[in-house]
């Protein structure tokens, strides 16, 4: 049989390894690349069958003359939880390029969950109460393969939604040996459910309460699934380098793959201390498996709370549960129209959102170019008003940092955001353009791709991503969203 789905020709390929482009073309055959081949060969074998190519026939036929065809990007950091259900479309990722998304980062998971007490910061990013509902990850998994998104989704573990359940809520002290090892139980289950790892918000009231050993017993659970531990750290500004040793050395005792999360130096008097940060994370990279990811920005976003206030230059507030009319305003703004101090803001709106400028361009530019590096947006889909990186995190990457700055070439920056990911990850046969891969493919126009997001306007969909596939099925086009939910829950390398 010669008929195949799609064939992508005339492309200039970049695999997602990190090596040189190459002018060639794909096959598409269901939801896995079957064969590459360049335009001069009279055959290719396909299943151990051979095909001349001039009688090869396809369903569809797209020209990527002067086009960059990359593998689907993998967004490592993300809070896509519960936006995979209430928009299964991703418009946000898949208009990025984005075929993967990592949910349950920072130490906040939708699953496993069954508490119905309130909850602390920051698990409401994440949505009301009545979106936990899923009280192990199978019920989740299960979820997510009757109603798929357009993109694939793997989970990690949250430590904090560990810890509220086995303290029943008493979480501003260190767990005890019993509520340990029901944490570990519980991750256990979580693990041999579909979870890919472990995920911790130590700078989070959920979670700030942990010692150090709280989390090496229970990172030490992911060793026997080969799983890994991401980590938000204890500290962004003062205490980086202390935090940053103390995922070394957790991830180390534990004997476990570890990623920083959102790696920054936040506050003014910590500018330039990444130097450090990354010498203390590219020394123990050559005894332990150590990586990080960062996004393209030099301002955050998260929960507004006063110790995050007190180290940013500018702070917009962008939603408030109490003040539900509330615009996005500069804090200072809300001093003076409320008459009161920052804390008292604070206090007023809180549980409330905000974009946080603190960090400094030299720091970024370092940590991005930082061979151990790869790209997650941290976007928060249910934001009324996100941070920018929600929509703008991968073209930004391509355009601003690689194009037009030149901090690395084309090539290596597909590759953090791809091939790296996915091994990191330990997600299988994704992250390159390989025969026998699942076809997770983004077409680029290199020389306009660029973010159109920004503070005032963050809904803006890119400029350059032409064409994105998710298993071999077209989920965006013309800056239009397919609906082809072709999405598929992926689990980690023990499962694989």
């Amino acid at each position: 049989m010669n008929n195949f789905s799609i064939l992508i020709k005339n492309g200039t390929i970049i695999d997602g390894t990190g090596k040189k482009r190459y002018l060639s073309n794909i096959i598409i055959d269901e939801d896995k690349i079957v064969s590459i081949y360049n335009s001069n060969q009279e055959a290719i074998v396909i299943n151990n069958k051979k095909h001349l190519i001039k009688n090869l026939k396809f369903n569809k036929e797209i020209d990527a003359k002067s086009m960059v065809v990359a593998p689907g990007f993998i967004d490592v950091h993300t809070h896509d939880d519960q936006n995979i259900f209430d928009d299964p479309t991703m418009s946000c990722k898949i208009s990025q390029g984005v075929t993967s998304c990592i949910v349950g980062n920072c130490g906040i998971s939708l699953a496993p969950f069954n508490f119905s007490g309130d909850v602390p910061a920051p698990i409401p990013l994440l949505g009301e109460k009545e979106v936990f509902k899923y009280p192990k990850v199978s019920d989740y998994k299960s979820a997510f393969l009757k109603k798929p998104s357009s993109i694939n989704v793997a989970l990690l573990t949250g430590h904090s939604m560990l810890r509220v359940q086995a303290m029943n809520g008493d979480i501003s002290r260190s767990a005890n040996n019993d509520e340990i090892n029901v944490m570990q139980k519980m991750l256990d289950e979580a693990l041999r459910e579909g979870s890919i790892g472990l995920s911790t918000g130590l700078a989070y009231p959920a979670a700030s309460a942990a010692p150090t050993e709280e989390i090496i017993e229970l990172a030490k659970v992911l060793k026997a699934y080969d799983g890994i531990f991401t980590t938000h750290m204890r500290n962004e500004g003062d205490d980086l380098l202390k935090s940053v040793q103390e995922t070394i050395d957790i991830g180390k005792i534990a004997g476990v793959r570890t990623v920083i999360s959102h790696h920054k130096c936040a506050g003014r008097t910590n500018w330039g201390k990444s130097i450090k940060s990354l010498n203390l994370i590219e020394k123990a990279k050559k005894e332990q498996y150590l990586d990080l990811d960062c996004y393209p920005y030099t301002a955050s976003s998260t929960m507004l709370l006063k110790n995050f206030v007190a180290r940013a230059d500018k702070v917009l507030v962008t939603w408030s549960d109490k003040v539900k009319d509330l615009k996005v305003n500069d804090i200072n703004y809300l001093t003076k129209k409320f008459n009161c101090s920052v804390d008292e803001v604070v206090d007023k709106l809180y549980p409330a959102g905000a974009i946080y400028f603190q960090m400094d361009d030299e720091d970024l530019n370092r940590i991005l170019k930082f061979s151990g590096s790869m790209i997650g947006s941290d976007g928060l889909p249910g934001d009324k008003h996100p941070h920018p990186r929600l929509w703008g995190t991968f073209p930004r990457v391509l355009g601003k940092y690689s194009r037009d700055m030149k901090l690395f070439s084309l090539e290596e920056a597909i590759f953090k955001m791809s091939g790296k990911s996915s091994s990191t990850f330990g997600l299988k046969k994704r992250g390159l353009l390989k025969e026998g891969y699942f076809a997770d493919i983004v077409i680029i126009d290199e020389n306009n791709v660029i973010d159109n997001a920004t503070y005032e306007e963050p809904l803006l969909p890119s400029s350059g991503i032409e064409k994105v596939f998710t298993n071999g099925k077209l989920v965006w086009e013309n800056l239009t969203a397919t609906e082809n939910f072709s999405g598929k829950f992926l689990e980690g390398k023990s499962f694989n």
